[in-house]
Parts: structure tokens; C-alpha cells; sequence
């Protein structure tokens, strides 16, 4: 008989209501370096229960054998099971505090990935979010990676096509990006 035991830290960071989540983290190897992944919105997963696309990047972060550990980030702060594009504009998103969690996660991270799909081509809003986060991570344009499924790249995890198998590419800064975009 064969017995496999692990020990994996979970950590997640939440603001004093709980009503923004900044971090959520998995760590099953001390010995490997950590992956960040950045998607739109947190669910409403904690230490214990976890969501179907949380499930799906701690999956395919593991099978890659190349990390120790997930961090998942997000665009927006709010915890919330769908993100509305049509929100009100006077509605709290995004605290500010998220921004200093991902470039903390950014410089401790070996690998940054850009996880958010094409939800960033529907809103303006999201999209200047979108690249509000990516002036942040500027620096750390050597890291940054995007999800591929081999004929198109910058796939959310639950893309079908990549449910259970993820190919990292180099994903490409655009240009003229500005952190102090309105959003």
C-alpha cells in the first residue's frame, strides 16, 4: 500500500468587511517558485471552499510540475459570483489596496499570468482596468505570461479548450500604457 500525504498552506487576504478580496494563495512545494494568476473578479472562495475556475487554475498550475504554488489576483477587489458590465459607476469595484497586492505578487512571483480572457473587450471600464494593472506590472514584462490553447491565446481558465491543459506564452505589453487611467 502506498500513502501520500502533503501539507498545502492556503492563505487568502480579504479587506476588514469582507466584501474585497485581495489574495488567494496555495502553496503545496516551499521548494518551487510561485506562479501569480490575474483574472477579472474573485468569487466568493475562501480557505476552505473554492469555485470552479479556482479548482481549474490550482489544477493546471500543479500539472505544469514547474511551481510550488498559486497566487490568484484579481482586476477588481469586489467578491461577487459574476461580475456585472453594466454596473453602476458609483459602485466599489476595485479598493485601491489591490493594486499594491499584485505588484507584491508581481515581485515575488517567477511568473505573472494573464488570465482575465476577452471579458476586458466587452467593457471600457474593465479594459482601462485592464491596463491600469498592466502599467503596474510594466517592470516585470519578462514574467508576464498568457494562457494558450495553440491557435489563440489570452484564454480565462475556463475556456474549454484549456480546462485541463494549459500552454503559457510570452504575453506582449501594449503600448502608451498609463496607470492612471480613469476608470
Amino acid at each position: 500500500m502506498l500513502v501520500e500525504r502533503d501539507t498545502i498552506k492556503c492563505e487568502a487576504i480579504f479587506d476588514d468587511t469582507h466584501m474585497h478580496r485581495f489574495l488567494w494563495k496555495k502553496v503545496w512545494s516551499r521548494e518551487k517558485p510561485l506562479a501569480a494568476v490575474i483574472m477579472l473578479n474573485p468569487c466568493l472562495s475562501d480557505n476552505i471552499v473554492a469555485d470552479t475556475t479556482t479548482n481549474l487554475v490550482v489544477n493546471n498550475i500543479a500539472r505544469l510540475e514547474r511551481f510550488g504554488g498559486v497566487v490568484i489576483l484579481n482586476l477588481y477587489s469586489k467578491l461577487t459570483a459574476k461580475l456585472n458590465f453594466r454596473w453602476n459607476p458609483e459602485e466599489d469595484l476595485n479598493d485601491p489596496d489591490n493594486d499594491v497586492y499584485i505588484q507584491k505578487a508581481a515581485n515575488e512571483c517567477q511568473t505573472v499570468i494573464i488570465a482575465w480572457g476577452r471579458a476586458v473587450e466587452i467593457s471600457r471600464r474593465a479594459s482601462a482596468r485592464a491596463n491600469q494593472v498592466l502599467a503596474l506590472l510594466q517592470p516585470h514584462a519578462e514574467k508576464l505570461f498568457c494562457i494558450c490553447d495553440g491557435s489563440r491565446e489570452g484564454l480565462h481558465p475556463l475556456t474549454p479548450s484549456v480546462r485541463t491543459t494549459w500552454r503559457l506564452v510570452p504575453f506582449v505589453l501594449p503600448q502608451n500604457l498609463s496607470a492612471s487611467t480613469d476608470i
